[in-house]
Formats: structure tokens, sequence, C-alpha cells
């Protein structure tokens, strides 16, 4: 956030760096069911400060089908959270970063209920504030 607020004292020219962009081959998205952990690298990325901010947004999709002998539901719920973090530029203008962003998925158990998760689709979406490089990554769909 220091750099952030660097930026915006000094008023520089340098947010929306020309040529910063993420590299989609070194970005990697898990999600434990209360944690997602996204790793990933910018490259070019050429400011006056030595951190620029990064937000990580990650949403989970999640299907689960509950039993309760001849009755059964069918739940769909989704859950989203966003993090914002300073990461350091290396002297070769990449970044490279780990954010852990708490996320829970509410709602997915009913009283009286067998219920069991059947597919989950999680998805990253990263945006540098001072380069305006962005990305979105799919971690893919797992059919349980």
């Amino acid at each position: 956030m220091i750099a952030a607020v660097t930026l915006l004292i000094t008023g520089s020219g340098a947010a929306y760096a020309e040529g910063a962009h993420f590299v989609p081959e070194a970005t990697d998205v898990n999600w434990d069911g209360s944690v997602a952990t996204v790793t990933f690298r910018e490259v070019d990325v050429a400011l006056e400060t030595e951190e620029t901010t990064i937000s990580v947004r990650v949403t989970a999709d999640v299907y689960a089908v509950c039993d309760q002998g001849p009755s059964t539901v069918q739940i769909h719920r989704m859950g989203t959270s966003l993090q914002a973090n300073d990461y350091p530029i290396g002297e070769d203008g990449v970044v490279e970063g780990t954010a852990r962003v708490p996320l829970r998925v509410a709602g997915l158990q009913l009283p009286g209920y067998t219920c069991q998760v059947t597919w989950v689709s999680v998805v990253a979406y990263l945006e540098d504030f001072w380069t305006g490089a962005t990305l979105v990554r799919r971690a893919g769909e797992v059919s349980i």
C-alpha cells in the first residue's frame, strides 16, 4: 500500500506501465475449501517505486447434492473474496508473489440431509493497480 500512497502523493505518470503483463503459465490457483492460494508472476514492470499493488479476487462456484431418504436436493452456491497487497518489484522488472485469500462457501449443508460436493470451479482475477496488467485464471473444473 505504500507504493499506492507514494504514487498518489507524487502524481507519478508511471501508472499503467506499458508492456507489463502477468504470465499465464506462471499463475496457479488452488482452493482447499477455506483458503485460495494464488501464485503469480508479472513481468516488464517499470515503475518509479520498489513495489506495486496487486489485487487478487477469487470466486468459487460449488454444486452439491443432498439426500434424505427418497428426497434429493441440488445446491448451487458461490463465494467471492478479494485481497490487495503490495509486492516488491525485482531489479529485472519481475514481480513474483503468492496471495492467500480466505474464502469459504456457505450453505453447502442442510440439516437432516447428507450432502456431497459434486462439482467445483475456482477462478482468480488478478489486477496490478499501477501497471494496469490483468489476468483471469481458472483453476479448472472438478467433478467429484
